[in-house]
């Protein structure tokens, strides 16, 4: 069997233009004529490439995930308390949301806003991404009680949904037009509120 002609264009490169469409318009509203537009190929070559638009926005969102939407989860795990690592993680979530020329909010976020329930692939995806953040808080927090670091609450769990929930708030209030400085006016609350729960 012969080679097949090669593609006129570099996977990674199309993942990168894929997914700052996907940031900005959001997965509804994200049409395959707007993407083959951006990564200047036809519709042939993204189905041959991709095999259809959701599995684009999956490898597009794991490219995300993998580079500037990892960021926030690695300070909130690399930080010596809890307290400081939820801190990290939101003022980094903050930066993300609301950087200079690039997308504003979270790419994860406007897609689980515009998706529609009949998008069954890009809906599991979401769903394990939400679980996986939810995971990794909770880890911390569980860690965190176990050195006996004092936490707002002792139930782990709606802990991890509360912090997470912020995320999420902090995201859509980014995508009306909220401001950098705004929105970590928030995050200050927030740790104050930690702070006063957990008697420090």
């Amino acid at each position: 069997m012969g080679r097949g002609r090669p593609r006129s264009f570099d996977r990674d490169v199309a993942l990168d233009d894929a997914m700052r469409l996907f940031w900005t318009r959001g997965y509804q509203d994200t049409s395959i004529a707007d993407l083959t537009d951006v990564l200047g190929i036809g519709s042939p070559s993204l189905y041959a490439a991709f095999g259809s638009k959701a599995s684009l926005f999956c490898a597009a969102a794991d490219r995300y995930q993998d580079g500037d939407g990892g960021r926030p989860g690695v300070a909130l795990a690399e930080a010596p308390t809890a307290r400081g690592g939820v801190e990290a993680l939101l003022r980094e979530n903050v930066t993300l949301f609301t950087r200079r020329g690039g997308p504003r909010g979270c790419l994860l976020t406007r897609a689980t806003l515009s998706c529609p329930p009949t998008d069954s692939t890009v809906l599991a995806y979401l769903e394990r991404s939400r679980r996986d953040r939810l995971a990794m808080l909770r880890t911390r927090l569980r860690t965190a009680a176990a050195d006996g670091e004092p936490l707002p609450s002792d139930d782990v769990d709606t802990l991890a949904q509360y912090y997470d929930a912020h995320v999420q708030g902090l995201a859509v209030r980014a995508l009306e037009g909220a401001g950098r400085a705004a929105l970590l006016r928030t995050v200050d609350l927030t740790m104050a509120g930690w702070d006063a729960l957990a008697g420090r």
